[in-house]
């Protein structure tokens, strides 16, 4: 496997044939599985050399403790997983490989039920979904480059969208993260050659607009002017978001510090009301010193927006990364003002691997997952106080962490 190809874990022609099956089709299930609980983990453990191995979901009551991953459900090797209010939706396994299914489960407090699954030819990679409304939600395709329109309520397949005369280079354009807004799906493509990055004549950040009502493609908008590529890493759903004022940000990872004469990573925008970028707004933040350190952001792995103009992140550090990407432990906790174009450390969370960078944000405190050499687990961040605290500990990497 290309050491390039890890930013889809570090991180990620034919008519699609899709069948269904929900639990009217199915047996009964009697016993709920994945543990008691109002807190959804994702573990990946992963073989010595990092490159494979599998993962775990479950349910647990609490942040505390060591994690017990006896009572997860296998769900493969580092699936995405989407969540629509009590719905799980585990998407594919990493990089179009193995089961190409879409499982869904409902849970409840006391457990989940697996209630439908969608299945896929090889090789589409389904990698996240978007709810539209309680009937339709869009799924990329990314190896395909289509988005696949399904009803999540009966796990069918419903419509379609070929994006390929959008791709770049190839025939897929790499469909990956995207955020409705004003009836409108925005949808960045990551237009990725055969070393799995941007090609070197198209770094730049091209994002699709879909008519929520029609499933049309309205236009094609690009940011060239930076020089900002690969806009979201499809697994992270948090890096496009919408704030206060409903203008997009876009978190770009750039060539995921593999490339160091190309570094170039940051956040480009789309404003409210507009359907063009606003390059005046474009940010490269690798040329920003990191508050407390004397490293700059070679790439972004993850982002949360928690308001003002402030987001929690993952950046990765070059002087970090070693000689194997799968098992460095090079990308840091940082918190990031687009206001005042700042990055700051957050003192006392470990720098981790690109695996187990998860953070999510639950009653005013701000959760890391964290695999760090002489640490791992969960850290609790508060942005008020500045207080860092270690909640969880576990000796695999924790992948997902969701609060319902």
């Amino acid at each position: 496997m290309s050491k390039i190809k890890f930013w889809l874990i570090a991180a990620i022609s034919g008519t699609m044939l899709m069948t269904s099956c929900d639990k009217n089709h199915e047996e009964p299930q009697n016993t709920l599985l994945g543990g008691e609980g109002r807190i959804l983990v994702q573990t990946t453990v992963k073989n010595p050399n990092g490159e494979s191995g599998a993962s775990y979901m479950q349910q647990i009551p609490e942040l505390s403790g060591n994690l017990d991953i006896s009572k997860a459900i296998q769900t493969g090797f580092y699936n995405s997983i989407s969540i629509v209010e009590n719905e799980i939706f585990v998407m594919a396994e990493y990089g179009g490989q193995g089961s190409q299914s879409i499982s869904k489960y409902i849970r409840t407090p006391k457990g989940m039920e697996k209630v439908g699954e969608l299945h896929g030819i090889p090789e589409s990679w389904p990698i996240n979904l978007t709810s539209v409304s309680a009937q339709k939600a869009y799924v990329p395709l990314y190896s395909l480059g289509r988005v696949l329109v399904i009803n999540p309520q009966t796990m069918t397949q419903i419509g379609e969208i070929d994006l390929k005369e959008y791709a770049h280079g190839d025939a897929s354009s790499e469909p990956a993260s995207g955020i409705i807004r004003d009836g409108y799906y925005y949808l960045p493509l990551n237009q990725i050659g055969a070393d799995w990055l941007p090609y070197e004549n198209h770094r730049q950040s091209d994002v699709v607009i879909i008519d929520t009502k029609t499933d049309k493609v309205v236009k094609v908008i690009s940011e060239a002017k930076s020089g900002l590529c690969f806009p979201t890493r499809p697994m992270a759903q948090g890096m496009i978001f919408a704030n206060e004022q409903k203008d997009i940000y876009i978190a770009c990872c750039g060539l995921f510090g593999f490339n160091p004469n190309y570094l170039k990573n940051g956040f480009i925008c789309i404003p409210a009301g507009k359907q063009e970028f606003d390059t005046a707004r474009s940010w490269d933040i690798s040329n920003t010193t990191i508050q407390g350190t004397n490293y700059k952001p070679a790439s972004v792995y993850n982002t949360l927006y928690l308001g003002n103009g402030k987001l929690a992140a993952y950046v990765n550090i070059i002087e970090l990364s070693g000689d194997n990407p799968y098992t460095a432990r090079n990308n840091m906790a940082v918190i990031i003002d687009l206001n005042a174009k700042t990055i700051k450390r957050i003192e006392g969370i470990p720098e981790t691997d690109g695996f187990s960078a998860s953070i999510e944000q639950y009653n005013g405190d701000v959760y890391f997952s964290v695999y760090g050499v002489a640490k791992s687990g969960i850290f609790a961040y508060n942005p008020a106080t500045e207080n860092v605290r270690q909640v969880m500990t576990s000796k695999n990497g924790i992948t997902f962490i969701h609060f319902f």
